[in-house]
């Protein structure tokens, strides 16, 4: 590996044009095997660039400007901010946001922009979206208990309320909270929470649909549709509650006939209003749809997964959205594809 302050790069590969920066505050949150880097929060659809783009790539710490001479930009047409969880990495953004300021590079995913994407603000940004529901979401400062239940109060939540720490996600919550009293007690000690109203948005058959949707340039790609009987869908109910259920499985196929998912127009109108007032380059957003039509945001942030796919051949259709994610991203970053492109490298969850 050569080293340009602080920039690795393979051999060979010294004429890169795309540098991506990864990081976190906490250095023992970086796992890296081979080529792949592992972030708790941090996004992951690079991986679907193929083997013939070559990319340098820079890890950021909270004291990199310590440990390192500031490393030569001008060589990049663009930078790729890999570090997209604000509440955890709130440092090595604004590490990130000093190194590029000023680059003549185009900076995907500014890190001023990823600051601004907590679940809070992002619920702020997307009221009054037409044919959007965003529930309202309050940020509890650690502390007293008492204090956190006058802020959920004051800004008018009603219960029952989603209860989460504060950088959590894949479904990680502390709790459904139904009343005021089982919420105040619940509280993790000394840690920041979200609490964010809950709305019930069961299909008429009685199961709960989570959509997904990544925003990578102009383009919207669809990723999956997950069903389950429980509030809370995750991808356990893959395997858990749709194996088994070959008509559910056969609804979330037919969601892949066009690359943006096959949605009413209503909705995909909506998603794009969506988008330009989120302001990121690359990003996703997992929401479900109420029986009026309306979208119903979970949550919209640059630090969703976009892998790994499942090994299990009753879902390779859910394969169908890479080859749309990977020419998005290409176009996104000036790449022209060619025909004798690989195919991009899929880690399957074994």
């Amino acid at each position: 590996m050569a080293n340009f302050g602080g920039i690795s790069a393979q051999a060979g590969l010294a004429d890169a044009k795309l540098l991506l920066i990864f990081g976190a505050d906490r250095n023992e949150e970086i796992i890296c095997r081979g080529k792949t880097v592992h972030i708790p929060g941090s996004a992951d659809l690079y991986r679907v660039l193929d083997g013939m783009v070559p990319f340098h790539r820079l890890q950021m710490t909270r004291s990199f400007f310590r440990q390192h001479r500031r490393p030569e930009l001008s060589t990049y047409r663009y930078i790729m901010n890999m570090v997209t969880e604000p509440e955890r990495n709130p440092q090595v953004l604004e590490n990130i946001g000093r190194l590029v300021r000023g680059a003549a590079a185009k900076v995907i995913n500014r890190p001023e922009a990823i600051l601004r994407t907590t679940r809070d603000l992002v619920a702020r940004k997307l009221t009054g979206v037409e044919g959007l529901v965003a529930p309202r979401a309050v940020r509890l400062r650690a502390g007293k208990p008492t204090i956190a239940m006058q802020a959920v109060a004051k800004a008018g939540l009603s219960f029952p309320i989603i209860l989460r720490e504060t950088g959590t996600h894949k479904g990680e919550i502390v709790g459904l909270m139904r009343t005021a009293d089982e919420m105040h007690a619940s509280q993790v000690e000394g840690s920041d929470h979200f609490a964010t109203e809950f709305i019930d948005f069961r299909s008429s058959d009685g199961l709960y649909r989570k959509y997904r949707v990544f925003f990578i340039g102009r383009h919207i790609v669809f990723r999956h549709m997950l069903v389950s009987d429980e509030w809370n869908v995750h991808a356990k109910d893959r395997q858990r509650f749709m194996a088994a259920r070959p008509d559910l499985r056969a609804e979330e196929e037919a969601m892949f006939v066009r690359a943006e998912g096959a949605f009413p127009t209503t909705v995909l109108e909506t998603l794009r209003q969506a988008r330009d007032r989120i302001n990121l380059d690359v990003f996703g957003m997992d929401f479900g749809l109420l029986p009026d039509g309306r979208v119903l945001l979970f949550e919209s942030n640059a630090s969703m997964n976009f892998f790994p796919f499942l090994a299990d051949p009753e879902f390779a259709y859910v394969l169908q959205c890479r080859e749309p994610a990977q020419r998005a991203l290409r176009e996104l970053l000036g790449l022209v594809p060619t025909e004798d492109s690989p195919r991009p490298n899929v880690e399957l969850l074994e």
